[in-house]
C-alpha cells in the first residue's frame, strides 16, 4: 500500500464531528431561535454543555456574571458568540497532546495556532464583504486540522519532504504533495467534507496554501491571510513555515493598508492572551 493511500485509508477513520454541534450551529443560523430550542437539542451531550459553559465564563470574554446555563450563556453572548464558542470546544478535542510533532509543533502548538487563526479570521472580516463572520471564524480554525492527523507520515518521511525543500527550493506543502501524494491542505479538505461542513469552507481550507489563494477572493482569502499572518507572527508555523506571501497589491484590492496590518497584529497579540484559558482546554 502506497503512502497516499494509507493517507486516505485513515481518513475513513477519522472520529465524526459530534451531530449534536452540527445541530445546533444549524439551528443557530436562525436569528429567531430560541435557547429553549437551543437546550432541546444540546442537554443530551453534557461534556459540550460543560465546556460551552466553560468557555463562556473564560475571563476572554469578560461577562460581567457567570453563566449557569446555555439559556443565559445565548441570551448574554447571541447566536454567533455561542456558534464559535460551540465549534471551539468540539474541536479541542482533535488537537490534544503532541499532534503537530511531524510538523516540529510542540505539545499545544497546533491548537494555539488555530486559535490565533480563528480570532484573526474574525478580525480581518471587515475587510471581506459578504463573508460570514462565523463560516471565517470555523474554517480558520479548523484550516490545518489535517496536520493532527498527517503527523506520523510527515515524522516518518521528514528526512525526504525537508531534502526536496532544500534541494528544489519548493513549499513544504508543495513537497508533501511529492513525496506523500497528498499535502495537508487537500486532506484537511477532505475531513470537512466527511464532517459535512459547507462546501466553502471546505473549498478554503483545501485550498489555503495555493499560490492564488489571495486572489481567489471570499473565505478562502480570508484563511490564508488569516493563517499567513499568524505564521509570521511566529504562531505555531513549524517546519512548513509561511506558504502564501502576502502582496501589497494584493492586500490593496481588500482595501487592507500596512498600517492595517499593523494593527491586526497587535490586536491578535492582546486577544491571545486574554485567550489562555481556551488554549488549555
Amino acid at each position: 500500500m502506497s503512502r497516499v493511500e494509507e493517507v486516505l485509508m485513515m481518513v475513513k477513520h477519522v472520529p465524526p464531528f459530534p451531530k449534536v454541534a452540527q445541530r445546533v450551529m444549524e439551528l443557530l443560523e436562525d436569528s429567531n431561535t430560541t435557547a429553549a430550542q437551543l437546550a432541546e437539542v444540546i442537554q443530551f451531550d453534557s461534556a459540550i454543555t460543560a465546556n460551552v459553559l466553560k468557555i463562556c465564563n473564560a475571563a476572554y470574554f469578560g461577562l460581567p456574571r457567570k453563566v449557569s446555563s446555555l439559556d443565559e450563556g445565548l441570551v448574554v453572548l447571541g447566536h454567533d458568540t455561542l456558534k464559535d464558542i460551540i465549534i471551539t470546544s468540539c474541536s479541542a478535542k482533535f488537537y490534544k497532546g503532541n499532534v503537530g510533532a511531524g510538523y516540529e509543533l510542540g505539545e499545544g502548538e497546533l491548537w494555539k495556532h488555530s486559535v490565533a487563526c480563528g480570532i484573526m479570521a474574525k478580525q480581518l472580516i471587515k475587510f471581506f464583504k459578504g463573508v460570514d463572520s462565523s463560516s471565517a471564524f470555523t474554517a480558520a480554525l479548523l484550516h490545518d486540522i489535517a496536520k493532527r492527523f498527517m503527523s506520523t507520515f510527515i515524522a516518518d518521511e521528514y528526512d525526504a519532504v525537508v531534502g526536496m525543500v532544500a534541494k528544489e527550493h519548493c513549499s513544504f506543502v508543495e513537497a508533501e504533495q511529492k513525496v506523500i501524494g497528498i499535502d495537508h491542505a487537500k486532506l484537511g479538505g477532505m475531513i470537512l467534507e466527511k464532517w459535512e461542513f459547507p462546501d466553502v469552507m471546505k473549498k478554503a481550507v483545501e485550498n489555503h496554501h495555493d499560490p492564488d489563494a489571495l486572489d481567489q477572493g471570499g473565505l478562502t482569502a480570508l484563511v490564508a491571510l488569516a493563517n499567513a499572518l499568524v505564521v509570521s507572527m511566529g504562531i505555531g508555523g513549524g517546519v512548513d513555515g509561511l506558504a502564501t506571501p502576502i502582496h501589497g497589491e494584493v492586500l490593496a484590492r481588500f482595501n487592507i493598508s500596512e498600517i492595517d496590518i499593523q494593527f491586526l497584529m497587535a490586536d491578535l497579540l492582546e486577544e491571545m492572551a486574554k485567550a489562555e484559558e481556551l488554549f488549555n482546554m
